[in-house]
């Protein structure tokens, strides 16, 4: 009997925690490529208006800012962009930018993915009840990496981290309800694989 109510204990507990591995949906992603210098371009992204800015004075970063309609707007400030050279005068240097929104089946909520060819720039924005937060930065992952992406499948935000040789190391993205935020756990933990 004790050890019966032990396994139940151990099984609420388990239940109950704060993280889970929810089930993902992910929306068209928005990429687009500007030339560098001053410039902003809107986009609307899931019903939300989204501006990403240059200023050339800042070579090599972007603001992007979401504006939730009358709520107050959310700026990821200054995140690093991968530039690509322009080959002449008539082709300037660019960047690209991918925002990709993602929601969350098990409780409706809804997450943007930044990717912009830098470690420093693949974030998690979270939007709940008319709020933005920063749910997950790849660069708070221990280690010098060199660029980073999310694979968006159903089961799970796969998390890959690329050093400067090109080596990859992959984390599964744990979701913890009580924060609204992620967690890696590395792949290889508990045998999980891609």
């Amino acid at each position: 009997m004790q050890k019966k109510i032990i396994s139940m204990a151990l099984s609420a507990a388990l239940l109950l925690s704060g993280s889970a591995y929810a089930d993902w949906i992910s929306g068209n992603s928005a990429s687009l490529t500007i030339p560098s210098g001053d410039s902003s371009i809107m986009m609307d992204l899931a019903d939300t208006p989204i501006l990403v800015t240059l200023k050339e004075q800042t070579p090599g970063k972007a603001d992007v800012t979401f504006e939730p309609g009358t709520d107050a707007p959310f700026t990821l400030k200054d995140i690093p962009v991968q530039l690509f050279k322009g080959k002449a005068k008539t082709s300037p240097d660019s960047l690209n930018i991918s925002i990709v929104p993602i929601i969350n089946s098990g409780n409706g909520r809804t997450f943007y993915l930044t990717e912009t060819g830098d470690a420093n720039g693949c974030v998690l924005v979270s939007y709940h009840n008319g709020t933005f937060t920063k749910a997950f930065e790849a660069s708070s992952v221990p280690g010098n990496w060199k660029d980073a992406n999310i694979a968006i499948t159903a089961k799970k935000l796969v998390l890959n981290l690329i050093d400067s040789k090109g080596a990859v190391t992959e984390y599964q993205l744990a979701y913890d309800k009580k924060s609204n935020t992620f967690y890696p756990v590395p792949m290889h933990r508990f045998g999980l694989t891609a």
